[in-house]
């Protein structure tokens, strides 16, 4: 039984040993086959520098087909995109039709690849390439035995996409990968694409920035003074994604926006927190447009992010107005409130002066003031109107007047604060008079806004203190009011506004993508 197997592990080895030796005997008679295709030396076999189709007088034509393992970003500033592809090209050699090969032989050596005759093609709108060399040369050459060939290349290669970027970032954009031949004319080489899908994605591929919305094939040709050169391109209808500029642009710089319209809620008299605020949404919505600014290319175009940050500076710079116009308006006459300890006195002849016409008030009115100094001691007049001499160091704010005006504070601090008329004849001392004269004098200056002010209240009375409230707050209230109501309007105007702005941005640009 030892011996059978014995005998039985021999013949295997020796039918093993026969198997591989056909086998190997079979690859080497392939391979001497093809080298006497080449005919390697004797150009008169085969010759590289020709067509395969140069002996029948017709182009020889190559099938091109392309299988895109990645593709890059688009770099919105260099306006490139890099893809890394297989090259496939296809063609008949005539003169090896005859050949005597069983199966197809797939070769990656340089050195047989460099004695077939290949197609000379190039990108035309390609910036950088790169061949693959790593581990061995990207490179295989398959050889049927009908004559037909098949060589396939690795390229890693940059091309140029001209964009444009007046919707940006709600763009479309078309890009482009194009083949020509570079030194056959049409008479000699026309180029073809694949008959059936001959862009090939790979199935896991996905871009960063955009979607592929449809991907076409087209032929194009190069017409130059030396002849006509055969051209095929590949279009990529690219749509930009716009969730990254969602988050990173129009989110922020709509809540910077709606921020600056908390300084509607605050008080009139809050200057210091209106201000801050104001300034602070200006000077941020102005920094965001410009760090995106900075990642764009300089065009000549305005860009649909351009019209964004500009709309909502606009709107935030608007609100910053709206303050300005509404402190004016509610300060604008409170600077004769509470000038100081001096004021200038209006005499008992002030109704006259108030009664009498136009003209003859107007030509009375130096004669219908008194100046005096005041002194805490003295009562108040009987007669006259008080007005104030000096700028105030705190004015009453708004809140502050309209409870005045409807309780007894102001008239409280009309008592406490009345000044006493001046001593005439010769009761007054020199240094009286020539204080008085001399106050006089500082308040001419000022005579011409209190009695404006009192002349358009029209009510003169000889208790001091209905003379103050009637010549004092009354035109204060008014323009507190008012200034009160526009803030009021705007907290509604505002937003309307920046909806429609919306509404009509995003349509506009829908359609336009269409």
């Amino acid at each position: 039984m030892f011996r059978f197997a014995i005998v039985v592990l021999a013949l295997a080895s020796v039918y093993g040993q026969g198997a591989n030796g056909f086998r190997d005997s079979a690859v080497n008679s392939e391979l001497m086959k093809l080298d006497q295709l080449f005919r390697i030396g004797d150009r008169e076999q085969y010759d590289r520098r020709q067509t395969p189709s140069a002996a029948e007088g017709t182009a020889t034509r190559v099938h091109i087909e392309m299988y895109i393992r990645s593709f890059g970003s688009i770099n919105p500033i260099h306006m490139d995109y890099t893809v890394d592809l297989y090259l496939r090209q296809r063609w008949l050699e005539l003169r090896f039709l005859n050949n005597s090969l069983t199966r197809p032989i797939d070769l990656n050596d340089p050195i047989l690849v460099k004695f077939l005759w290949k197609p000379e093609v190039y990108f035309p709108n390609a910036k950088e390439s790169d061949f693959q060399y790593v581990t061995v040369p990207n490179v295989m050459l398959r050889i049927h035995p009908d004559g037909t060939i098949l060589y396939i290349l690795r390229l890693k290669l940059t091309f140029s996409c001209m964009m444009d970027l007046s919707s940006f970032p709600l763009d479309h954009q078309t890009c482009y990968i194009q083949v020509a031949s570079f030194v056959k004319t049409t008479r000699e080489l026309e180029l073809v694409w694949y008959d059936d899908n001959p862009i090939k994605m790979y199935k896991r591929l996905k871009l960063p920035q955009f979607q592929i919305k449809d991907i076409k094939t087209e032929t194009c040709r190069q017409s130059f003074h030396i002849g006509n050169y055969s051209c095929l391109q590949a279009v990529f209808e690219l749509r930009r994604n716009v969730g990254y500029h969602l988050v990173q642009s129009y989110l922020p710089t709509s809540l910077i926006v709606v921020v600056s319209w908390v300084s509607f809620w605050l008080d009139v008299d809050a200057i210091p927190s209106r201000v801050t605020l104001g300034v602070t949404t200006l000077l941020t919505v102005c920094s965001e447009s410009t760090s995106f600014r900075d990642k764009m290319p300089t065009v000549s175009y305005v860009k649909a992010l351009d019209i964004w940050m500009g709309s909502c500076t606009a709107f935030v710079f608007l609100a910053l107005v709206e303050f300005t116009v509404v402190n004016h308006l509610a300060r604008h006459h409170r600077r004769y409130l509470f000038w100081g300890s001096k004021y200038v006195h209006l005499s008992s002849s002030a109704r006259e002066c108030s009664d009498a016409p136009g003209n003859a008030r107007a030509a009375a009115t130096p004669t219908c003031y008194a100046k005096t100094p005041r002194s805490p001691s003295t009562p108040w007049p009987s007669a006259g109107v008080v007005a104030p001499r000096r700028r105030p160091t705190n004015l009453l704010n708004v809140t502050q007047l309209e409870a005045d005006v409807g309780g007894n504070g102001l008239k409280a601090a009309a008592h406490d604060s009345a000044p006493m008329a001046p001593k005439e004849g010769p009761e007054a001392t020199a240094g009286e008079r020539a204080t008085s004269a001399h106050e006089g004098e500082a308040a001419a200056a000022e005579r011409e806004g209190v009695e404006d002010l009192c002349e358009s209240r029209g009510v003169y009375s000889t208790d001091p203190t209905e003379e103050k409230l009637s010549c004092l707050p009354s035109r204060w209230k008014k323009e507190a009011v008012l200034a009160k109501r526009i803030d009021k309007i705007c907290r509604a105007v505002f937003p309307i506004m920046f909806v429609l702005f919306n509404i009509a941005y995003w349509d506009y640009y829908e359609v336009l993508a269409l």
